[in-house]
C-alpha cells in the first residue's frame, strides 16, 4: 500500500514492512513502531539518512534500532508475495535471498509526477527524462503562458517548496516578475522521526569537497547543559552538529537531531540566509526554558578544526 492507504487503514498491522528508507519510510517506521507495530525497513542504499553525515546518521539510526525497528540496508527487494492473510517480502542482500513476513507492506520508494492524462504533448509542453514537467527558474513551461507548480515540476517534494512555487508564479502574473527558484538559499529539511532530524546547508563532507576549511561544532544532546526543554520532556537523545567556515565563521550547514529540531533549524537557516555568523548565534540571548538555548552550548564546542 501507499502511505495514503496506510493512513486510511483503521486496523493497526502487527507486522509492518517498509520498502524504502527515505524520508517517508523512516517517518512511518517511527510512527508505527510507537503505535506498537513490529517494523522492518528494507533499504537498497548502504545506509539510511543518506543526506546527512555518517556520524549524525549513525546516531539517528541507533535511536530507531533501540526502539525496536529492524533496519536492513544494502538490500534489494525482488518480490512481494500476497497470501490470504499476510504477505512475504523477498529481498537480496550480500548475494543471499531473505524473506520477511508482514501483515502490511508500505511501498516508500518514491513517487512520480502524475501527468499521463494532462495532454501535455498536444499542448506542446515538454517533459524531462524523469517524467516531470520541464520548467525554467520562473516555473514557466515550454509554453510561456503555462506554469507548473509543486511536485509535478520535478523540484524538491516538500509542501513548503510548493508554497514558494505559488509565490514565484504570483510574482510573474501580478508582481515585478523578479522572484525565481534561484532565490532559494539554505532551505531546511526535516525527517519527522522521534526526535526529529533537521538539516540545512552543506554537510561536513560536502563542505570539504567544495574546498572550505572547516570547523566542526558537535555535541550530544545529553551533554548540552543549556537545553532544559530536552530534560523537561525527558528526551535527551540525539546530537547537534554545525559545519562552520574556519576563516569567516560562516555557518555552512547544520544537522540537528533533537527535541524541537524542526523549529530550531528555521532559525539556523534564517541566520545562514542573512550572513549571521556562528558567534552571533552562539552569543545570542534566548528565552528560557527552550531548546534554542542549546545554541549557546553547542556552538561553543569546537571539536575539530582545520586551523
Amino acid at each position: 500500500m501507499t502511505s495514503t492507504d496506510l493512513i486510511d487503514t483503521t486496523i493497526l498491522p502487527e507486522r509492518l514492512t517498509i520498502i524504502g528508507g527515505g524520508y517517508l519510510g523512516m517517518e512511518f517506521a517511527s510512527i508505527y513502531r510507537r503505535f506498537g507495530s513490529q517494523v522492518t525497513v528494507v533499504e537498497a542504499a548502504p545506509k539510511v539518512f543518506g543526506p546527512v553525515d555518517d556520524d549524525v546518521a549513525a546516531v539517528a539510526e541507533g535511536i530507531l534500532v533501540d526502539e525496536g525497528i529492524e533496519i536492513v540496508t544494502g538490500a534489494h527487494t525482488t518480490e512481494v508475495r500476497d497470501g490470504e492473510s499476510s504477505a512475504t517480502v523477498v529481498y537480496e542482500k550480500d548475494g543471499r535471498q531473505h524473506t520477511v513476513e508482514a501483515d502490511a507492506v508500505l511501498a516508500a520508494t518514491g513517487r512520480a509526477p502524475v501527468i499521463g492524462d494532462l495532454g501535455l504533448e498536444a499542448a506542446g509542453v515538454r517533459t524531462t527524462e524523469r517524467g516531470a514537467v520541464e520548467v525554467d527558474e520562473h516555473l514557466r513551461t515550454s509554453q510561456p503562458h503555462i506554469f507548473a507548480l509543486g511536485d509535478v515540476n520535478g523540484g524538491p517534494e516538500f509542501t513548503y517548496v510548493s508554497l514558494d512555487d505559488s509565490r514565484i508564479v504570483l510574482d510573474q502574473l501580478l508582481g515585478e516578475g523578479k522572484r525565481s527558484t534561484d532565490d532559494r538559499v539554505a532551505i531546511p529539511h526535516t525527517v519527522f522521526i522521534t526526535p526529529p532530524l533537521a538539516s540545512v546547508g552543506l554537510t561536513e563532507k560536502q563542505a570539504r569537497a567544495a574546498g572550505h576549511q572547516v570547523r566542526i561544532a558537535s555535541q550530544p544532546v545529553a551533554e548540552i547543559v543549556a537545553m532544559p526543554r530536552a530534560y523537561i520532556v525527558e528526551d535527551t537523545r540525539g546530537m547537534m552538529k554545525f559545519v562552520l567556515d574556519a576563516e569567516t565563521d560562516e555557518i555552512l550547514g547544520a544537522a540537528l537531531l533533537s527535541v524541537d529540531a524542526q523549529e530550531m533549524i528555521n532559525t539556523v537557516a534564517l541566520a545562514m540566509r542573512h550572513g549571521i555568523r556562528a558567534a552571533e548565534l552562539r552569543n545570542a540571548v534566548y528565552t528560557h526554558p527552550t531548546s534554542t538555548e542549546a545554541f549557546n552550548d553547542a556552538l561553543a564546542t569546537i571539536v575539530r578544526s582545520d586551523i
